[in-house]
């Protein structure tokens, strides 16, 4: 136990933040971190359920990421400050600047943060579970003790280089089973024909006004920008703050993307031959059919490849959400509002305990979970119309504080108060029973749509009616990130240059689409169209780097004006 605590301290010199980082780290990080496999086990169970389409929930935030990339991800690295939440105290002023970075740091550390971690835990749990033939339970349990005992080597710096190791593991991984699974099955050809004289429901597209149509059209509408944090107010905020400069930065968002794209095609093979071979039939839980697949059609001794290759991407998921939720309670909580002059040694000691609550509390959720659909709906319940505040702090002086922290508190509780109402009110259960008759959706869309109004309305009240940030801190903010937008009477506010950013967003939204096309040719055999939808996809996202390295570029030179 001596040896693990010396390792651990030599190890994590600094627990939360680091600088310098080459751009294939951060990258290679990020993308390993953005649940990549959790993906198709969802797909499995859409398929499962004969509405393939229901994924929109999960796709649409792919104009979202893209709209990230264009417009925000630039910007954090002239923000001077070593965590995400720190931002605050740069964007905003007075007794709201402290309040809501309180506030922000307690409510994501305790509640937000643990609550995300669950989706992943309860997801490999199932197939975990599936694999070593235990109660996923008790799968949550024993992942929650390896969880706890890892914390003690999970700082920032050393995420960054693990998820590198660990990528490559995972995609030779990858390589082994898929050859494997595609030799037991008969092949790729075999694959296509079975696919192709399927009568199982394969439309990404729902059927023109039904109510799966009317819910794709909220997610695509609404969703994406309401109920998504747009500017990585996250561990990617940090991570991408520690990239050597902005050309890095971009390279670290777009080029490990582009030498995995023929991987995710691979990928979501799997769930469509799960289905289509019969592996997941008489399965009671459909999020955990996809392991169905691995331990039916894969020899035993293989099994522990399988679990490995599962394991990967969950642990880079956890932990760096882990380590984003220590800074949040620690190096922002504590030591801003608790122990100013906290030595680091306590310091580490204070993050590691933390970071051991988030895994405990983790548990603790997926544990008395059990649907990872409910665990996505909760969560973008409770953020429906915060995202537009998030967005516009970079843009517009008028939002203050006081305007991010109406919209957290009003989306916090906004949700329950109507869930409450339609439960309990009857004549409010009537109305929400007319709307979804009258407008043909599940409650659900309603309530996103609901909620974002009222948010909205919420935190534009609450900005007019108080008085806006500092002029000193709004002047110091400008000049030292010149974001361009509406900044009043603050001189040189800089350049956006929307018009090339916005002509990037939409290629790269419809080449995340395009991913679904690409892969959908593939999977039938129609290769001279899959080759063809490659070479588009390619040219696409090449054209929508380079426009943003010239955009990121022109804003550079204007910084220096």
């Amino acid at each position: 136990m001596k040896k693990i605590k010396k390792k651990s301290e030599k190890l994590l010199s600094h627990l939360f933040y680091t600088s310098n980082e080459s751009w294939w780290l951060v990258g290679f990080s990020m993308l390993l971190a953005g649940g990549i496999i959790v993906e198709p086990q969802l797909i499995c169970s859409a398929l499962i359920k004969g509405q393939l389409s229901d994924m929109w929930l999960y796709w649409s935030a792919a104009i979202g990421s893209a709209f990230s990339v264009s417009f925000f991800a630039h910007l954090w690295q002239k923000v001077p400050v070593k965590t995400e939440n720190e931002f605050l105290f740069f964007r905003f002023s007075g007794m709201g600047a402290k309040v809501l970075h309180q506030f922000r740091s307690l409510y994501l550390g305790f509640l937000i943060i643990p609550f995300i971690i669950s989706f992943s835990l309860l997801a490999f749990s199932k197939i975990a579970g599936s694999i070593l033939k235990i109660d996923t339970q008790y799968a949550i349990l024993l992942l929650s003790i390896l969880l706890v005992f890892l914390t003690f080597f999970n700082s920032l710096k050393v995420r960054l280089r693990m998820d590198f190791v660990l990528f490559v593991i995972f995609i030779i991984l990858f390589v082994i089973l898929i050859i494997s699974l595609f030799t037991s099955t008969g092949g790729i050809n075999h694959l296509s024909k079975t696919v192709i004289s399927s009568n199982i429901n394969f439309s990404i597209i729902p059927s023109f006004g039904s109510k799966t149509f009317n819910a794709f059209i909220v997610y695509v509408a609404i969703q994406w920008w309401s109920a998504s944090l747009l500017d990585y107010p996250d561990i990617n905020g940090q991570k991408l703050m520690a990239t050597n400069g902005s050309k890095n930065l971009v390279k670290s968002i777009f080029l490990p993307s582009i030498f995995i794209i023929l991987f995710r095609v691979m990928l979501f093979t799997l769930p469509f031959m799960a289905v289509v071979y019969g592996y997941t039939n008489g399965c009671s839980d459909s999020e955990l059919a996809l392991s169905l697949l691995f331990t039916k059609a894969l020899p035993t001794w293989m099994l522990i490849l399988v679990f490995i290759f599962f394991m990967i991407p969950f642990l880079s998921v956890v932990q760096n959400l882990q380590n984003w939720g220590g800074s949040l309670l620690v190096e922002n909580f504590y030591k801003h509002s608790i122990n100013q002059n906290a030595e680091e040694k306590k310091l580490k000691k204070l993050g590691l305990l933390a970071m051991v609550y988030i895994i405990i509390a983790s548990g603790f959720i997926a544990f008395y979970s059990s649907s990872l659909v409910g665990i996505t709906k909760y969560l973008f319940a409770i953020t429906a119309g915060v995202g537009p505040v998030f967005m516009m702090r970079w843009y517009w002086w008028r939002i203050n504080a006081w305007s991010q922290l109406s919209a957290m508190l009003a989306s916090l509780v906004f949700p329950v108060v109507l869930d409450w109402l339609v439960d309990t009110n009857s004549s409010i259960h009537i109305v929400m029973s007319k709307l979804e008759s009258n407008l043909n959706m599940d409650y659900y869309p309603i309530k996103i749509i609901l909620l974002t109004i009222a948010v909205c309305i919420t935190w534009l009240v609450v900005t007019f009616l108080t008085p806006p940030t500092d002029e000193a801190i709004l002047r110091k903010f400008v000049t030292t990130i010149r974001p361009g937008g509406f900044w009043k009477k603050f001189g040189r506010v800089g350049k956006s240059f929307s018009k090339m950013r916005t002509f990037a967003w939409i290629v790269q939204t419809s080449n995340g689409f395009l991913v679904y096309f690409m892969f959908w040719n593939f999977l039938i055999g129609n290769y001279i169209l899959f080759i063809s939808l490659l070479l588009i996809f390619c040219f696409s996202f090449f054209l929508a780097y380079r426009l943003i390295q010239k955009a990121n570029t022109l804003y550079e030179i204007e910084l220096i004006k």
